[in-house]
């Protein structure tokens, strides 16, 4: 097709004008690069245009899910063509609309939406009309019918786009005087309007909608809203009212239920519908209204329930504790099995159902796992096994693509010889692209590879920049993505906006860089879409997308702040780093957004959501009382603790929170004049807020069932402190007794809070239950004293010598392996302590120098890895953390691809004054810029001047930075700044490949 001219393609649709003759050519143009689409649509005649999407709307095309960003540029460019866009066009662009970038709709003139055509002419996607629809009302504007019909295939950041769009005030004014047919109409995207403009909506206009909103997906902040004008609790009949309001009545509080309709069926209307939503995670399992449904729950007994219906209670079993698990009976535990996948069920319930699980869920068969080759190339191996996987293979050089690539994720242990050896430069970029595509992550020492091998091929002339823009068009963005930092300025433009939409719909991938290389990625992109000096737009905002959260002081301050109020719903499910975050929390407190934290009401509270903890502890301090109510201050939490907890927010690696949510609840916690009592915090308490919010009198002020029933949160919060952890372990005495009479399930529900036991205490808890050992060796606390007696009690206990330690019981003791002395370390079976090695080293363990020296030559006995200087990168990488412990010379040995195997963990953790002694700036200029990150302030204040460069150079990635000018080439490092340096030509080439 490509070698067709561009007129005899539209020439050859306008005479077939046949479904066939579209499947070809869209599929023709989907594999087109981008420069020869973007100049074959530009050229067509605008009839020609018309006519494919007229032949588009008739719903006969059908695009894979792998297509649909590449159909989504071809409407983009089918835009372009129009430079002046009608509202018939825009309708007949309609079903594209789902596939449009943010960027392209927010370029959409607001006068589309409302134009005033008649609703007859509009069909919608398989319906005669709107006006059909039982009970829908006209509407005047055909552009939003048709947005209202494509909305259930938009994503949500398309739809805040399109909110945005409404607000526009020469459009439909503002928005209290929005009619009702308007309000109707715009229903899909109401939920994405920003919090301080929903919450202009009148009690009236959200009346007159009061049976659309249970169906219309609202966000916590925008449907306590909609409740406080929907809920009558003077009227009778409470319960119908609770039915009404469906999904949203997940957002009443406590009290508002209590005064509706009282929850006591446990298999009630209203008590399932609440169930659903904590299946479906609008209700929180921690929160309060969770807690009276497990009062009707425990109120009426367990055992009363079929085990079908007990099922349904499945998303809060990890709340119920011990004492309901035992009186179950064996079917219900049976029937609860298949559902609790999903749950995080305690340890102290695993231990319960233990007996019950299928034998073969407690087997692996590798014979079987060996003979399914398909899933044996799709698993998602470790870095350090896919390594030794590639060396067990003894891969040929000579081996093809096609036999690549059916190794699948084996592929990425891959090494870096093997790719030096690759002397075809197409052949070499064929095989650096497959290993982009891989599902694994490219592991950091095979991308430093990559980078210098591809300068190594390079030793021609610089070419001219200007020429390359279209070329690096065909480029794979994940490669763009990864490019070293100090490339990112020889972008072309739309390589840039490529990264830029790869960031949009897989911001994990932006997430897995270092912090400098985010920052230097954001502020590339937005050079790109706003120059120096201008006010950044609410459109550039959106096009950046996650990369927001990553810009600078100088670029944060460049964003108007009636444009950041508007932008603060999209930023809370962004990734901030610190910089922006800190700025973020300034800017908050200014006039134009939020204001004086002295003066703020709950809208205000509710506007920020989560980035009130971009705010300064001080700042968070002067919020009133009043703004701050339970309700209020229990979906705050639970909003930041749904982040924390999400796939992005474990990924984000946020600031520690403990002293803003501390200043957060103080008005809660603490007495509300200095000569009144503390209070005392009951079950609901402690969940509308978190346990370490409260002392440790508190604690042990509680009546003894409100801590039995908060005991499961006690004994997971990370946040208390040794007197908090020890007056919480003086309740669970009061409750079971003396730790000596503790059963193993007892000891696993305790959790963090054994570390509040005495040492004598300690030493009385029976340790010879495995699980019970391996919940004392996950815990991260121990005093050293309490350490040596664990690991103490467990060898006599058991009757075990530490010879006889199998690499289970290593792996189980974890952290209390540190309570051996060094001299009875030396006793461990080195065959054995290789194998825990996997676990033990993904520990920050709490081991003295010397214990880890020893630990460490364990691994070069016969029985281990043998001398490390045989040690390929992925041994490195599988020890872990034990690496520290390696002798000074023979760290200061290493070769720069042994030092790529050291996990930044590892890095770490070496003591400051070792680190300096044995790593030469060489060594460390050649860390990853993973590595160079985790190098820690302590280890810097302890380098030389050199060593601190060459650390400062390998977190750059080599780009230039202010104390190191003019030594570029330092340290026989390649000269990543030269012109010579011409990469992106090399890569260019990647374009013709894909």
């Amino acid at each position: 097709m490509e070698g067709l001219e561009h007129p005899v393609l539209w020439d050859l649709l306008q005479r077939e004008k046949s479904v066939w003759a579209l499947k070809i050519l869209v599929q023709a143009y989907l594999h087109m690069p981008p420069e020869n689409l973007q100049q074959l649509v530009l050229s067509a005649e605008r009839e020609a245009a018309q006519g494919f999407l007229t032949l588009m709307l008739q719903g006969k095309l059908q695009v894979p899910p792998s297509e649909e960003q590449a159909l989504g540029r071809l409407t983009a460019l089918l835009l372009q063509r129009y430079p002046r866009l009608t509202s018939q066009l825009f309708i007949d662009l309609s079903p594209l609309i789902p596939f449009l970038a943010v960027s392209d709709l927010m370029r959409f003139p607001p006068s589309l939406l409302a134009n005033d055509s008649v609703h007859q002419g509009y069909r919608g996607p398989g319906k005669n009309s709107l006006e059909e629809d039982k009970g829908l009302r006209p509407i005047t504007s055909l552009s939003l019918a048709a947005i209202r019909d494509y909305s259930p295939g938009m994503r949500p950041e398309q739809k805040e786009a399109l909110a945005k769009r409404l607000l526009a005030p020469e459009l439909f004014g503002e928005v209290p005087a929005w009619p009702q047919e308007l309000l109707w109409a715009v229903l899909p995207l109401l939920p994405h309007l920003p919090l301080e403009n929903f919450l202009q909506l009148s009690p009236h206009q959200i009346q007159a909608l009061e049976d659309s909103w249970p169906a219309a997906g609202l966000g916590p902040g925008h449907a306590r809203h909609v409740l406080r004008s929907l809920v009558n609790q003077s009227v009778q009949d409470g319960e119908e009212q609770v039915r009404r309001l469906g999904p949203l009545a997940c957002f009443l509080s406590p009290e508002e239920l209590q005064s509706l309709v009282p929850l006591n069926d446990p298999m009630g209307p209203v008590e399932r519908g609440l169930l659903e939503c904590a299946a479906n995670g609008t209700l929180s399992p921690e929160g309060r209204v969770a807690y009276e449904l497990l009062g009707v729950l425990r109120s009426s007994g367990g055992a009363v329930l079929s085990p079908r219906e007990l099922r349904v209670w499945a998303p809060l079993f990890p709340q119920l504790g011990l004492r309901f698990l035992q009186e179950l009976s064996e079917p219900q535990l049976r029937a609860m099995l298949p559902v609790l996948q999903g749950t995080s069920v305690t340890p102290a319930q695993v231990y319960c159902l233990l007996p019950l699980l299928p034998l073969k869920l407690l087997q692996l068969d590798s014979s079987a796992l060996l003979a399914n080759r398909r899933r044996y190339r799709e698993l998602p191996w470790s870095e350090q096994q896919a390594q030794f996987l590639w060396k067990k293979m003894q891969v040929p050089t000579n081996l093809t693509l096609r036999n690549l690539q059916a190794l699948g994720t084996m592929a990425g242990g891959m090494s870096c010889e093997f790719l030096q050896q690759i002397n075809s430069m197409v052949d070499f970029l064929e095989v650096v692209h497959m290993i982009y595509q891989l599902h694994t992550r490219v592991r950091g020492s095979l991308r430093a590879c990559i980078w210098a091998e591809l300068q190594r091929r390079m030793a021609m002339p610089e070419p001219e920049w200007t020429t390359l823009g279209p070329e690096l068009n065909g480029l794979d963005s994940k490669l763009l993505l990864d490019l070293p930092i100090q490339l990112m300025d020889r972008l072309s433009n739309e390589s840039i906006m490529l990264v830029v939409e790869l960031v949009q719909s897989a911001p994990e991938q932006l997430l897995a860089l270092t912090p400098l290389h985010q920052a230097a990625l954001a502020e590339r992109a937005l050079q790109n879409l706003a120059p120096k000096e201008t006010a950044v737009s609410g459109e550039v905002l959106e096009t950046l997308g996650p990369l927001v959260g990553f810009l600078g002081i100088e670029s944060t301050r460049r964003i108007p702040l009636q444009i950041l109020l508007s932008h603060l719903s999209q930023l809370q499910g962004y990734c901030l780093g610190e910089t922006f975050a800190t700025e973020l929390g300034w800017l908050l407190l200014q006039e134009p957004v939020l204001g004086k934290p002295e003066l703020w009401s709950q809208d205000e509270v509710e506007q920020a959501g989560r980035l009130l903890f971009t705010l300064s502890t001080e700042a968070i301090s002067l919020i009133p009382r009043e703004a701050l109510d339970p309700e209020t201050l229990e979906r705050l939490l639970e909003k930041q603790q749904s982040w924390e907890q999400s796939r992005f927010g474990q990924l984000c690696k946020g600031p520690q929170l403990a002293a803003k949510k501390a200043a957060l609840v103080a008005g809660v916690v603490q007495p509300a004049a200095e000569d009144l009592p503390e209070p005392v915090p009951n079950c609901a308490d402690v969940r509308g807020t978190f346990p370490a919010a409260w002392s440790a009198t508190q604690i042990a002020e509680m009546k003894l069932s409100d801590f039995e029933d908060c005991l499961t949160l006690f004994a997971g919060d990370p946040g208390l402190g040794p007197e908090e952890l020890r007056a919480a372990m003086g309740k669970a005495k009061q409750l079971w007794g003396p730790p000596r009479g503790f059963r193993p399930e007892q000891i696993l529900q305790l959790g963090r809070l054994l570390i509040g036991l005495g040492d004598r205490e300690l030493q009385e808890l029976i340790l010879v239950d495995w699980g019970v050992l391996s919940t004392l060796g996950q815990l991260d606390g121990w005093s050293s004293t309490q350490l040596r007696v664990v690991v103490s009690s467990f060898l006599r206990q058991s009757g075990r010598h530490v010879s006889h330690l199998d690499f289970i019981h290593l792996t189980a003791l974890g952290y209390t392996l540190c309570g051996l002395r060094p001299e009875e370390l030396q006793h461990i079976s080195s065959w054995e302590f290789s194998q825990a090695a996997l676990f033990l080293g993904t520990l920050h363990l709490q081991c003295s120098e010397e214990q880890l020296e020893v630990l460490a030559h364990l691994l070069v006995l016969p029985g281990g890895f043998g001398p490390i200087s045989n040690w390929g990168p992925e041994i490195f990488t599988e020890i872990g953390t034990i690496a520290a412990g390696i002798p000074d010379l023979a760290l200061s040995a290493l070769l720069r691809g042994q030092i790529q195997g050291l996990t930044p963990l590892a890095i770490s953790v070496i003591p400051p004054p070792k680190f300096a002694v044995v790593f030469s700036p060489t060594q460390l200029s050649s860390l990853t810029s993973a590595q160079a990150v985790a190098v820690t302030p302590e280890q810097m204040a302890f380098l030389s001047p050199e060593q601190r460069q060459a650390v400062a150079w390998a977190q750059h990635e080599g780009k230039e930075i202010p104390e190191q000018q003019g030594r570029s080439t330092a340290w026989g490092l390649w000269d990543w700044s030269q012109p010579s340096w011409s990469l992106v030509l090399t890569i260019s080439f990647l374009g013709h490949l894909l």
